[in-house]
């Protein structure tokens, strides 16, 4: 099976699902009881010399937001055994990405730092060890599924300063057959 398909596949797999979790720069003391954001705060690269807050976003202020995920990427990953991850699907105009590319872990930082930055889409991911994550830059969410337990990966994050998503998740899944959306609610702690 071609990596683009499994990736799908895994998308398509509840209980996969399941064991997914967002990482975000968001405290979850400002989630309203909706799960909706109440502060106006910067959330990506773009922002850099704009005001949230009374306060300009600086170059600093989000190289070290991005420093942490990367932290925290590569924290995850050796925790979950991994010593590479795989350039499983890009959408980049970037000729020197190439899908399939094996990357060792101290060196992924450049490829996380494109996908923060909205230069290019990637979804890593390490079959073996049940690993797959990609990165939305218009929010700096990190969508991770894995197989580490919760307290663990909730220790490596919050010791860097970010936040797993404290929002009960929501799935949206289309059968093709039926021609139907389906969405399933389920809330991790449960």
């Amino acid at each position: 099976m071609k990596q683009k398909d499994l990736i799908l596949k895994r998308f398509d797999n509840l209980n996969f699902l399941k064991a997914s979790h967002e990482i975000v720069k968001y405290s979850p003391e400002y989630y309203d009881e909706n799960g909706v954001y109440q502060r106006n705060e910067w959330t990506a690269f773009s922002d850099i010399g704009k005001e949230y807050e009374g306060k300009v976003v600086t170059k600093e202020d989000y190289l070290d937001v991005e420093n942490r995920f990367i932290d925290i990427t590569q924290s995850i990953l050796k925790a979950a055994g991994c010593t590479y991850i795989t350039l499983g699907y890009i959408y980049s105009r970037r000729k020197n990405l190439k899908e399939g590319k094996r990357v060792r872990i101290s060196d992924i930082a450049p490829y996380i730092r494109l996908a923060l930055r909205g230069k290019a889409y990637i979804v890593f991911i390490n079959s073996k060890r049940n690993i797959q994550f990609d990165f939305s830059e218009d929010y700096l969410y990190m969508h991770l599924y894995c197989r580490i337990s919760d307290s663990q990966l909730n220790s490596i994050v919050e010791s860097r300063g970010l936040y797993l998503d404290p929002r009960v998740k929501r799935v949206i899944m289309f059968d093709d057959d039926n021609d139907e959306l389906n969405i399933y609610y389920f809330d991790k702690n449960a």
